[in-house]
């Protein structure tokens, strides 16, 4: 798998939209019943790694009881979805796996059998809450190091209420809140902050058709437990557990519950459990903060992005684009994908979903750059088509957009449950008044993105909010070796989690990237891919207990579409320009790679992307990035190759161009009267 198809399943299953940052199923498979085979002996990649059975976690600040074993059936065993090298299993697992009796609930994992000589049971758990685990297991396995595949029994689980193990889905509830313009930073909007979180609880549940004396029972403890049936059910003794983003909070929950079930603990973005929802996300805002300045910042090295700020620097362009809509939305033409334009409005909410949206890696601060140097001449429509991404809902219509692999709903569900917000205090809007204080106390409120601190502001709200502590212990010098990666890129898992993590452990080895994405692994990096498929394969690591990993905080500028026909120097020039424009775009990189998709150009005419055998396919239909400069044409990418052709008229003349893999290209044709037969 690519680092480009990694990157569009990372955003998508990583990414924890938070809101007032102002972060249907699945179909059936055809099922037909099979038993799972018979697991080798082997579990771990060295003899070391066999836990004691005797060890025990931290006793955690409030009792709670123990899991009741067993309880599953197997329901069905069969293909999973849309062409997937995977076998899918369903169990019937209990609501309550800590009371005996009740209602089951079915929970479905996927397993792709080792190759070869088998050396134990790799399981993913994906960030969120909220994502599906089995949409993402062919592409994730794909990028994992080459022998993984071979040597290991992979599974990927979706998690009880997403995918294939139930849906719980309110996307319309959820679009809606998170553009609400209400803000928590501004004691005089208490009361309508508190009103849209609060209609969102009610809405979201009534589109969910969740009934709430259920919602309980999405809590990360009782997931966990799904995943001791599915261990049982593969009849393994010991796990190779790999968590990212919140997968680390739930491997974490799940190792403290189960010591003697783990061979290898690998923590990717973790989570630091000891510390409560308000702290958290206040270290999160300050994160956030840090990285978007990091990423402005690195325009100011770079001559291209820099030179397209025309004089002022990106940081200062921010905060001048934040402030002018503090005091007012502004009014531009959204370009649609029949060609016509549509006036709209882009509001301070608009921004910070963007910008939340697209600071998790290299590539998404990259697209943010170039979306905020558009800005610089007033061309909103990039910022626009974030923001809209960002949320979820379609750029023509503004409706939202479900997706069966992630759920806003179960984000809640869970993260309700496993955080605590009540304080012991019934009513709701004095709930808020204490949440809202504490975020003062914290001060969150000078940060540029104080806002994150507020992403859980629904919880104030949410039914059946525990009134204790239910989180599990942290995990202490536990009796099997934990990996954990980390970047210092990160905005939402800071690295200051890995570094408490890792001071409570003994057996540990750390991967920290400079800059880099908010996950680390399976990004086709030499570093830390390489070692972990020697730790995987071979059981050997790095003799350093920490390992830098060089990375980037963001991804080489290309700059945006020049203002006028006269500014471009000539043919080559023009193209290279266009070239720049398509992979330089969000629709391009996060479209659906195997549907048709039409697009408003930025002034003005469409693109439309096909798919075709050997990539996507270009037709240009006046589509303007430059006033007064339509193309018309197509053109075609190679994803092999990474290659871009193109056959384009404009009104100065007629073009033929190509790149290579390589990035050298070559332009010949007509252009202002003149014939062109240029290289670079």
């Amino acid at each position: 798998m690519s680092a480009t198809s990694r990157r569009a399943v990372v955003a998508a299953v990583t990414v924890i939209v938070l809101a007032v940052a102002a972060c249907g199923p699945a179909p059936a498979p055809s099922w037909t019943f099979a038993s799972p085979a018979s697991p080798a002996a082997s579990e771990s990649p060295a003899a070391s790694e066999s836990p004691a059975a005797s060890a025990s976690p931290a006793p955690s600040p409030t009792p709670l009881a123990s899991a009741i074993p067993g309880g599953w059936t197997e329901v069905r065993t069969g293909p999973c979805p849309d062409e997937s090298r995977f076998t899918c299993v369903t169990l019937a697992v209990p609501r309550d796996h800590f009371t005996a009796g009740g209602p089951t609930w079915d929970v479905t994992y996927a397993i792709h059998r080792a190759t070869g000589e088998r050396r134990g049971t790799f399981v993913t758990i994906t960030g969120g809450p909220g994502t599906s685990g089995i949409s993402v297991a062919d592409g994730y396995t794909d990028a994992y190091p080459e022998g993984v595949e071979e040597r290991y029994d992979v599974v990927f689980l979706d998690q009880r209420g997403i995918g294939l193990s139930g849906a719980v889905q309110c996307p319309e509830a959820t679009a809606t809140y998170y553009a609400s313009p209400a803000r928590p930073q501004d004691p005089a909007q208490a009361p309508a902050v508190g009103a849209a979180a609060s209609t969102f609880v009610t809405d979201c549940l009534a589109e969910a058709k969740v009934d709430p004396a259920d919602l309980p029972f999405y809590a990360t403890r009782q997931a966990v437990e799904d995943l001791e049936a599915v261990r049982e059910h593969l009849g393994v003794d010991l796990l190779h557990l790999y968590g990212e983003s919140y997968g680390t909070q739930y491997v974490q929950a799940y190792a403290t519950a189960h010591p003697d079930r783990i061979a290898t603990l690998y923590l990717d973005g973790p989570v630091d459990l000891t510390l409560d929802g308000a702290t958290y996300y206040a270290e999160a805002a300050r994160a956030f903060d840090d990285v978007l300045v990091a990423t402005l910042n690195a325009c100011t090295t770079d001559e291209a992005c820099l030179a397209d700020h025309e004089g002022s620097t990106p940081l200062a362009t921010y905060d001048a684009l934040a402030t002018r809509l503090a005091a007012a939305p502004i009014p531009f033409d959204y370009p649609m994908s029949d060609g016509t334009v549509e006036a709209r409005s882009l509001t301070l909410t608009d921004l910070e979903n963007a910008v939340v949206s697209y600071l998790y890696s290299p590539f998404d601060r990259w697209l943010l750059q170039r979306a905020l140097a558009s800005a610089v001449d007033e061309n909103y429509v990039p910022l626009a088509r974030l923001a809209y991404e960002g949320i979820a809902v379609d750029p023509d219509t503004l409706e939202a957009v479900p997706d069966p692999t992630y759920s806003d709903a179960l984000y809640y569900a869970v993260e309700c449950q496993d955080y605590v917000y009540n304080g012991g205090v019934p009513d709701g809007d004095a709930r808020l008044e204490a949440f809202l204080e504490t975020g003062r106390v914290l001060g969150v409120d000078r940060l540029r993105f104080g806002a994150i601190y507020y992403g859980d502001l629904p919880c104030i709200y949410w039914p059946n909010d525990p009134a204790f502590d239910a989180r599990p212990a942290p995990i202490v010098d536990p009796p099997y070796p934990t990996i954990i990666l980390g970047a210092t890129g990160d905005p939402i898992t800071p690295l200051a989690n890995v570094t408490r993590l890792a001071n409570r452990l003994t057996d540990v080895h750390q991967f920290v990237t400079t800059g880099g994405p908010h996950i680390t692994f399976g990004w086709g990096e030499s570093c830390p891919d390489e070692a972990m498929g020697a730790y995987l394969l071979e059981g050997t690591l790095p003799p350093a207990t920490v390992t830098v990993c060089e990375g980037a905080v963001v991804d080489d500028y290309v700059p945006v579409a020049k203002d006028t026909s006269a500014d471009y120097a000539g043919g080559l020039d023009l193209a290279s320009s266009v070239d720049d424009q398509v992979v330089g775009s969000d629709d391009y990189n996060y479209r659906l790679e195997d549907e048709a998709l039409a697009v408003g150009c930025d002034g003005g005419g469409t693109i439309t992307y096909t798919p075709t055998d050997a990539g996507t396919g270009l037709t240009f239909a006046a589509c303007e990035w430059t006033e007064g400069l339509p193309v018309t044409g197509s053109g075609a990418i190679d994803d092999e190759t990474g290659g871009m052709t193109l056959e384009i008229e404009v009104p100065e003349g007629t073009l033929t161009y190509a790149r290579d893999g390589d990035g050298n290209r070559r332009v010949t044709g007509t252009f202002r009267g003149e014939t062109v037969d240029e290289e670079g």
